[in-house]
């Protein structure tokens, strides 16, 4: 079994020297590690010489799914991951999802835990959050929409790509989540497990754990186009369709919350209002979906006190 690892870079000098070890510490017999640059500028191909066991790309792109996309059209393994230039894989990953798939030789993803952490002032990591509830994140609609994604946590077989194309580029921020929603509408079957497979590493460059506002609402954008594209051409069974009421419910309630964290009063009044108007029921997400990101923050930042105490 050959895993083809895929990682998409811009100017990650910084970051990518641990990706690429995340890989190699696996000591997995059959893999290889595509590395898809956007054209670096900061001395990241210079830095990427180290490693002649790499196979690398490096042209313009219109972003990171069609570098993403570039990669798995020249993969050769059986399996294919997604590793950011910024992340790394924990320790036991391959192997885990090896022995996953040897016992369940007919499923075609492999769906694993995750971690996020960042870098106190001393190197030392500090933990964030961790997902190792299978419930939350094995491949389903309800996952894909309203559960926990996490395209990095998986591995796929690369038949899968064969069968259902690739990333779609018109959804600039949430292609990975639209590859996900296909699949699974499509009875694609799974494999899950606890076992942390991958590490985010929260900091102030990252693109996922950092997403800017703006960024956020052309997510949410991509989010509702999914909704009517799939309305439009799926034969869906009713729970699928309430799956997506639920999701483009929490999207609404979403959009204004992000729009009133930008100060953005008279955007925010009218978003709330076409809200109001799609679905009254929005309020109750809005509620929610406010509480839990409330929390969130708070649990961030306690966190991180607690780590500054024993840094003193």
């Amino acid at each position: 079994m050959k895993i083809s690892i895929i990682t998409a870079s811009l100017n990650r000098k910084e970051f990518i020297g641990a990706a690429i070890e995340s890989v190699l510490a696996q000591k997995f017999s059959d893999f290889e590690h595509w590395i898809i640059d956007g054209g670096s500028s900061d001395g990241t191909l210079e830095y990427l010489k180290r490693y002649p066991h790499l196979k690398l790309v490096s042209e313009p792109d219109r972003g990171v799914y069609d570098a993403w996309n570039k990669g798995i059209d020249r993969a050769t393994g059986d399996l294919i991951g997604i590793l950011n230039s910024d992340d790394v894989y924990a320790p036991g990953a391959f192997d885990s999802c090896a022995r996953l798939l040897t016992r369940s030789p007919f499923a075609q993803v492999v769906s694993g835990g995750c971690e996020i952490f960042q870098k106190g002032s001393r190197g030392n990591e500090i933990e964030m959050h961790r997902y190792q509830d299978p419930a939350r994140y094995r491949l389903s609609l309800r996952n894909a929409t309203l559960g926990l994604p996490i395209i990095n946590g998986r591995f796929f077989r690369r038949s899968l790509f064969e069968r259902f194309g690739p990333f779609n580029l018109e959804y600039p921020v949430a292609s990975d989540r639209e590859f996900l929603i296909r699949i699974s509408l499509q009875g694609t079957t799974d494999v899950w497990t606890s076992d942390i497979y991958y590490r985010y590493l929260w900091h102030s460059g990252s693109l996922t754990m950092n997403a800017g506002s703006r960024t956020m609402l052309r997510g949410i954008e991509d989010g509702l186009e999914m909704i009517r594209a799939t309305r439009a051409s799926a034969a869906l069974r009713s729970a699928d369709r309430e799956v997506l009421c639920d999701w483009r419910r929490e999207l609404l309630a979403m959009r204004v919350i992000v729009c009133a964290v930008m100060k953005q009063r008279w955007k925010t009044l009218a978003l709330a209002k076409e809200a109001m108007t799609i679905d009254p029921s929005w309020l109750l997400a809005f509620l929610r979906c406010g509480a839990l990101a409330a929390a969130r923050r708070v649990r961030t930042q306690l966190r991180t006190w607690r780590q500054s105490l024993k840094e003193k």
